[in-house]
């Protein structure tokens, strides 16, 4: 079921149909909120730049973490071969 969801970002208010529940549309916004605040701590930076350094970083940060998905889907596909192998070896004893 889509719900309509008020959030504020960046000092805006955004209506936000999602099949997200309420508290997790706010969880997300609050997380963008956080992550804009650490891009700009401190700094005079125009609320575009702030939003396009938020999204690189961001994008940087899920880009990792993929990386990190695939290098341990790489490890589990080869420890079971190995696996494999020594049941094989173990069985043909």
């Amino acid at each position: 079921m889509n719900e309509t969801v008020q959030v504020r970002v960046l000092g805006r208010e955004y209506s936000l149909r999602s099949e997200q529940s309420a508290r997790q549309v706010q969880r997300v916004a609050s997380f963008i909120e956080e992550l804009l605040a650490e891009t700009v701590a401190g700094k005079a930076v125009d609320t575009r730049d702030a939003a396009a350094l938020t999204l690189l970083n961001l994008a940087g940060r899920y880009l990792q973490l993929l990386d990190q998905q695939n290098q341990q889907e790489l490890f589990d596909s080869r420890l079971q071969e190995l696996v494999t192998q020594l049941e094989a070896e173990v069985s043909g004893c």
